[in-house]
């Protein structure tokens, strides 16, 4: 017996779309169908009322597959489309239930995903952007704020020319998810020392915004997600012996060996707060982290995506330069 296969929702989505599409060829008996030969095709269905032929002008945006309507449409509407039209499979999520169930290439439910991954090639660009913000839960008007470690190193030692500094692998990576985010078109961002941690909470109000954790050991906040049992069980640390836990497996770095562990987390709160966490057990492990964001974002996406939940931490390991993914784990974020 095959595995099943888990295929992820925007692919299945477009999909979704694909097959509503076709049906909607099928029953106009045009490739290109207009506003008209749907008002027409809808009329002819006697269960139809005029609230109906509403969707007409929607259908018709659907059916122009040189455009991205179809990628930016809401599950909702499509489901309001297939109902119109009075399909078979009126729900996406009944659509979503068997194409995971049905997935063989001699389905024709690979026909719909075939069409739906040659569809979504020609805006790779408008793609990228939208699931990377989708990644973030990224909001233009609440943006993005990076919480980086603040070393006082200067407090300490009045010799040193400044008085804070950020380690070199925090900051790499920072500069690293910067440059990502701003490629992404994620250009209201702002970058924090974690001294102001506490006073981003202390508001405690629920707009919605995305706050982004740069470190593990040493960050407030993460420090502070820990304190209050947003991981529950799944994750702790412990810095006095350069470990960290996870799911009661405790995972330790090797500086001679050149091994570490890197952690990618995304939190949704309920006060709808998104809250990322970056980091490895050493600043190497940060490093490399950063580096298999830049590169490999889209990974981690659909890692998070095949959950479906909003609440994920995954496990990477580091050996020799190299960065594999270990585990992944479903979080229930309060």
């Amino acid at each position: 017996m095959k595995k099943e296969r888990k295929i992820h929702y925007d692919t299945v989505k477009v999909s979704y779309g694909m097959y509503i599409i076709d049906e909607v060829r099928k029953k106009t008996n045009k490739d290109h169908p207009t506003e008209t030969d749907i008002k027409k095709m809808l009329q002819k269905n006697a269960k139809q009322n005029a609230g109906s032929l509403t969707v007409a002008k929607q259908i018709s945006r659907y059916c122009k597959t040189n455009h991205d309507y179809l990628l930016k449409a809401k599950e909702e509407t499509l489901d309001i489309v297939a109902k119109a039209i009075n399909l078979p499979i009126q729900r996406f999520n009944e659509f979503y239930e068997r194409i995971n169930q049905l997935y063989k290439r001699s389905t024709n439910y690979y026909t719909y995903l075939e069409k739906a991954e040659l569809y979504m090639l020609q805006f790779k660009a408008a793609n990228d952007e939208i699931y990377f913000k989708r990644l973030l839960n990224y909001r233009e008007e609440a943006g993005i704020k990076t919480i980086l470690i603040d070393y006082p190193f200067g407090e300490l030692d009045i010799n040193l020319p400044a008085s804070h500094f950020g380690a070199y692998t925090d900051i790499k990576t920072e500069v690293l998810f910067k440059q990502l985010c701003l490629q992404m078109n994620a250009t209201n961002y702002k970058l924090l020392t974690d001294s102001l941690v506490v006073k981003i909470f202390e508001k405690e109000n629920k707009k919605p915004e995305t706050l982004v954790s740069i470190g593990l050991f040493g960050n407030k906040l993460t420090a502070w997600l820990l304190k209050n049992n947003f991981f529950g069980n799944c994750f702790n640390w412990l810095p006095q012996q350069n470990k960290i836990v996870l799911k009661g497996k405790e995972y330790a770095a090797n500086r001679e060996k050149k091994a570490d562990y890197g952690v990618f987390a995304r939190l949704q709160l309920k006060n709808q707060k998104t809250i990322l966490v970056i980091g490895g057990i050493e600043g190497y492990g940060t490093e490399k982290m950063g580096e298999y964001i830049w590169r490999n974002w889209r990974k981690i996406y659909d890692a998070v995506t095949a959950q479906e939940c909003s609440s994920v931490i995954i496990l990477y390991k580091i050996y020799q330069g190299k960065i594999h993914q270990q585990e992944v784990v479903v979080l229930t974020a309060e």
